[in-house]
């Protein structure tokens, strides 16, 4: 039970942040902190999913403060469908980025999936570290969280400007 407390705390605060915003009719922004503690349960459970198949093998890792660690970006084993899904997750998060902050210019975007993939990730390695979470920290979750976020902001920017009244 003790390894689910990182994200049960981190659900108290979210659902705060969820309340706030839904009293104040802020309901875009609901669904950003809705959207946060989705990413939250995806990855600071301790339940972990593989897409990967057997090419873990082929990976070089490194046991760290009570977690399995990838510190080298883009192994070609470590491209592989649980890749694309992590940017696939991501992208709706960088939809919402766009939707609550419409003036952010690309360069906020950058930093804010930047932010994403290493909140995400520190927070795995926080989590092993605590309460043994058995989590991998991986710097292609980083990347791939980072690109998700980007391309679901500029894919909305494109969408605001085709259809610029939809979104007022």
């Amino acid at each position: 039970m003790v390894r689910w407390g990182p994200f049960l705390l981190v659900s108290c605060v979210w659902f705060g942040l969820v309340v706030r915003a839904w009293r104040r009719g802020q309901y875009r922004r609901v669904l950003w902190w809705l959207g946060c503690w989705g990413l939250s349960a995806l990855t600071w459970t301790p339940l972990a999913f593989s897409f990967g198949g057997s090419a873990v093998a082929k990976i070089t890792t490194t046991w760290w403060s009570g977690g399995i660690w990838v510190l080298t970006p883009l192994q070609p084993a470590s491209i592989d469908t649980s890749f694309w899904l992590n940017i696939l997750m991501t992208v709706p998060q960088g939809i919402l980025l766009k939707l609550n902050w419409p003036h952010l210019a690309w360069p906020s975007w950058l930093l804010a999936g930047l932010a994403t993939g290493l909140t995400l990730e520190g927070g795995q390695a926080i989590g092993n570290a605590l309460v043994s979470l058995g989590r991998w920290v991986d710097i292609n979750d980083v990347l791939t969280n980072w690109t998700g976020v980007f391309l679901g902001a500029a894919l909305m920017a494109l969408v605001m400007k085709c259809w610029p009244t939809k979104f007022n």
